[in-house]
């Protein structure tokens, strides 16, 4: 029982840092969910624009709740990388400790939870059940930003039978401004429950001409009680990262003998 506590305060704990930012709680114009074809022409469109890695840095400010049933909150600072489609790292900081890192890379993603003091690497492509304690995959991160590419498979139906309403698996909401930019991405479980939300905002783009980046961020999952918010205060292009640089390698504590699983931290 005591590890089961364990386990959900270190989701909790993730489900409060993986996104966010101070400031205003989202956009004030009316958003709707536009159809699918539409929200792949509007991501798919931006997402063209990104030809490198990026860097943004902000502050990460918000609440988890306990499974004691107590709210806690917290600051952090924050530093993110992308290099599409599936390059990312997220490094969450307070005064220099690390308090979460999350990762992948084409062959393998990461989580790492101070709470836990461990790692959990998973395998790129393979079906397999993720712990209750690393409740979300980078890959799902970067669809939160509406950073990669998407096509048809991103919205798949949820529902087991014809009786049951037909709803998408992940809807794209937008507020019909020129040029159009996602505003919000909401993210259904099986039974059609909205797990998680994401609320982008403040876009400017990354040069005249460029993509435009969210520089305001909120997450939101109602199941576990938790938001958190991520105030960019920069986005830059970061031309010196790879996919071999160390941005995006593997950690080490992921050894051969021990990926798919949970190892002591460092």
């Amino acid at each position: 029982m005591a590890n089961q506590r364990r386990r959900g305060a270190a989701g909790a704990l993730f489900l409060g840092l993986a996104l966010g930012g101070c400031g205003s709680a989202g956009p004030t114009a009316s958003i709707d969910v536009v159809p699918p074809q539409k929200a792949l022409q509007i991501v798919n469109a931006n997402a063209a624009k990104i030809t490198g890695a990026l860097r943004a840095s902000g502050s990460v400010d918000g609440y988890f709740t306990t499974p004691e049933n107590r709210r806690r909150s917290y600051h952090a600072d924050a530093v993110l990388f992308y290099l599409a489609p599936g390059y990312f790292r997220f490094d969450v900081k307070s005064l220099g400790d690390r308090q979460l890192l999350l990762g992948s890379n084409t062959e393998y993603f990461w989580f790492y939870s101070k709470q836990d003091d461990a790692y959990y690497c998973g395998r790129q492509g393979v079906d397999e059940d993720v712990p209750e304690g690393v409740p979300m995959r980078a890959d799902q991160v970067i669809d939160a930003l509406a950073l990669a590419p998407i096509d048809h498979s991103d919205f798949g139906a949820v529902g087991s039978n014809e009786s049951e309403r037909f709803q998408l698996r992940k809807e794209y909401l937008s507020d019909g401004g020129s040029p159009p930019v996602i505003k919000q991405v909401v993210f259904r479980d099986q039974a059609g429950t909205v797990t998680m939300k994401s609320s982008l905002d403040r876009y400017k783009p990354l040069y005249p001409g460029g993509p435009l980046l969210p520089t305001s961020m909120v997450a939101q999952w109602p199941t576990a009680r938790a938001q958190m918010r991520f105030r960019v205060s920069k986005w830059t292009p970061a031309d010196q990262v790879s996919p071999e640089g160390p941005q995006f390698a593997t950690p080490p504590e992921c050894s051969s003998s021990r990926r798919g699983g949970s190892t002591a931290g460092n």
